[in-house]
């Protein structure tokens, strides 16, 4: 048994939790200065580090950085206001670009984090319960959102037994074209075994019926917890002082 299961942020309903992810996504995009946007990160990185216990591994982070470290260079380039702290010729480095790069940067940090602990920590099959008997949303719409949110758990399922397959026949990390050659192959397999996934749930959704009724009947009710409706309100409270303030 994993005892991550047991974690807070597993144990929260997916309502709740897709209200705070908006109210984190709303104070990250208000946000337009590095330093609250960096004490933003930290308390999102250490809420879902606490909350999860397995979220925040070393995978996203090198994606991440991938991601956020070209993106940083060349708003720092690009964006120029502000004091001028470095110029050789054309290029130029000023504190605007460094405060903006900086911001946008952490920016996609924080909407990537927050989007894959929802992913990572929510059971499609309560996702959809909760938002077609609490919101009314078209039980389509549902499963739909619910599939895209199962995407990445296939992606990681299925890169996992790409690697495996690969160590089972003595496959070693080659270096330079080599390397760049495996990862193609590598990434080449995750996405047809992920293609091949889809295409099974696809055939499942068909037998089954699915669309073939304007309402869809659950065998179980979703009950909103106790504590729901406070949590909600108060991170609304605390997205709008901040909101403020900044």
């Amino acid at each position: 048994m994993d005892i991550n299961k047991h974690r807070w942020l597993y144990r929260m309903d997916p309502l709740t939790k897709i209200v705070l992810l908006l109210c984190v996504s709303v104070l990250a995009v208000h946000i337009q200065h590095a330093l609250p946007q960096a004490i933003l990160f930290a308390c999102v990185w250490l809420a879902i580090l606490w909350g999860s216990g397995q979220v925040i591994g070393r995978p996203l982070f090198k994606l991440l950085l991938v991601i956020g470290i070209p993106y940083f260079v060349l708003s720092l380039l690009t964006v120029r206001s502000g004091t001028v702290l470095w110029q050789a010729g054309a290029l130029q480095i000023t504190a605007g670009g460094m405060d903006y790069g900086a911001v946008m940067t952490l920016r996609i940090f924080i909407l990537c984090m927050t989007s894959v602990a929802l992913s990572l920590t929510t059971d499609y099959r309560e996702l959809v319960s909760a938002l077609v008997q609490k919101l009314r949303v078209p039980y389509r719409f549902a499963y739909g959102l619910a599939l895209a949110l199962t995407f990445l758990p296939l992606l990681r399922e299925e890169a996992t037994l790409a690697l495996a397959a690969r160590r089972l026949r003595g496959e070693r990390r080659g270096r330079g074209l080599e390397a760049i050659r495996q990862n193609r192959e590598y990434l080449g397999s995750v996405f047809t075994g992920s293609i091949r996934r889809i295409q099974h749930i696809a055939g499942a959704m068909d037998a089954k019926g699915f669309g073939a009724y304007t309402e869809r009947t659950f065998y179980r009710p979703f009950v909103l917890p106790a504590s729901a409706i406070p949590t909600m309100i108060t991170g609304l409270i605390l997205t709008a002082i901040v909101c403020i303030l900044l």
